[in-house]
């Protein structure tokens, strides 16, 4: 038997905490956007601030640090006061004595008034093999990657702790809540869209974004690829809410519940059940395809208002109209240039433009053998400037070259909604041809 001490239990007054160090007036909102990142991840932020106290700023920042789990940098132009008779720095004093400590830097650009004793510290920093060194230039871009590190670096502590664990208590441990499911192929052109997705959800108070756009642009194949993206910052997991095939708005709550595996009580409404066990929880759900049932949008507003650690992420054909609502529109995949009479596109002109590149994916799952070459390259860019670079119409007019070559398909394609039929038979019915997907609007 061993005699070890068994690690200490934390209540929920005892969470982990975060010191975060920097100059004061240079990087206040800086320190405000770290505030919030710490908060998000329901963390305990330690900074120190000037004022009347009852100990000197030294011993006061020093007690504070001695006391924390994770030390954060934040870095820009002002090496800080030097105190009299001392040789550095508050700010290099911090960092000294956070040697143990994890450490997450994050430094500021452009600097073009940077103090040289920064500059010597921050390249020493760069050089420290234990912190974790990134660059930022605004405080939304800082609060994501302040909430992205720290949910990286508790993921990969608790792995490091598990690692020992039997094999079947490892695969328990490592397995994130949530009902996500996992990708086939790899999103293309949408880079840009789930960066954008991802800081407008790392603003402090920003807890309902809808993805908005037509039918057949691809909202809930983006959705997926930011809950994804975003699973590390929700403790109590990522759950998608299927609601394409409800015409009832009364259905809604009882649909999230089972996505959630919530069980209702015979002597409580479904919303109150929903309630009680989203209220302590911080937790992320995708509600997809709500304008099927867009008079549910009070109830998205009561959750929210009464469960402060959810947040949500809807896709929708029209904005829910919220209180809060960010939108963020979806547009088509980017479309090869106009063609030029005397400068045919080639292959290689074509082999950076997203619609293209959808296309080639998805004809390869039609046609394993299909090579985009350059006597092709003319029609497929016309097939995708004439199907106005929608990713729907693209994969199902791609999966036809299983019976027609490019040229045959863009001449079939002046009737392109009889042609662009047969998707996939595990896609929802809305997705398997253009004309379900208008349809269904």
């Amino acid at each position: 038997m061993s005699d070890a001490a068994p690690p200490p239990i934390r209540t929920p007054d005892q969470r982990l905490r975060v010191f975060v160090s920097s100059t004061l007036q240079e990087l206040a909102p800086e320190r405000a956007a770290a505030r919030a990142a710490i908060e998000q991840v329901r963390l305990t932020p330690v900074l120190f601030e000037l004022g009347a106290a009852a100990h000197p700023p030294r011993a006061l920042y020093r007690a504070y640090l001695a006391q924390s789990d994770i030390f954060v940098g934040l870095y820009w132009q002002r090496y800080g006061w030097v105190a009299t008779g001392e040789e550095i720095s508050g700010l290099e004093d911090e960092y000294a004595l956070a040697a143990d400590l994890p450490k997450l830097m994050y430094v500021k650009d452009p600097a073009p008034d940077r103090e040289p004793r920064l500059g010597d510290l921050l390249a020493r920093i760069k050089a420290d093999d234990t912190a974790s060194y990134k660059r930022f230039a605004t405080t939304t871009e800082l609060q994501g990657l302040i909430a992205d590190d720290l949910a990286l670096l508790l993921t990969e502590r608790f792995a490091a702790a598990t690692a020992t664990a039997t094999p079947a208590a490892a695969t328990v441990a490592a397995r994130s809540p949530g009902n996500l499911p996992a990708g086939r192929t790899p999103l293309i052109g949408r880079a840009h869209e789930i960066a954008t997705a991802r800081a407008l959800l790392g603003r402090a108070g920003t807890r309902l974004l809808t993805l908005t756009g037509p039918g057949g642009v691809g909202k809930t194949s983006l959705a997926l690829a930011i809950a994804t993206a975003l699973r590390a910052r929700f403790a109590d997991g990522v759950f998608l809410v299927a609601l394409a095939a409800l015409s009832e708005p009364d259905l809604v709550a009882a649909t999230i519940a089972r996505a959630l595996d919530v069980r209702e009580r015979g002597d409580q409404a479904v919303e109150d059940t929903l309630i009680d066990y989203l209220r302590d929880r911080h937790l992320l759900l995708v509600l997809d395809n709500v304008e099927q049932v867009i008079a549910a949008a009070p109830l998205v507003a009561r959750l929210l208002d009464a469960c402060p650690g959810l947040t949500v992420l809807a896709t929708s054909r029209v904005p829910l109209r919220l209180h809060g609502e960010q939108e963020l529109r979806v547009p088509p995949l980017a479309l090869p240039a106009p063609p030029m009479p005397d400068h045919p596109p080639t292959a290689a002109d074509l082999a950076h433009v997203a619609a293209v590149q959808l296309f080639v994916q998805r004809a390869r799952l039609a046609q394993p053998a299909f090579v985009l070459t350059d006597a092709d390259a003319p029609a497929v860019a016309a097939i995708c400037r004439q199907l106005d670079g929608l990713p729907l119409a693209i994969e199902l007019a791609a999966a036809r070259l299983a019976i027609l070559p490019p040229v045959a398909l863009l001449a079939r394609l002046q009737r392109r909604l009889p042609l662009l039929t047969a998707g996939a038979r595990d896609l929802p019915a809305r997705q398997r041809t253009m004309r379900d997907a208008i349809d269904s609007t």
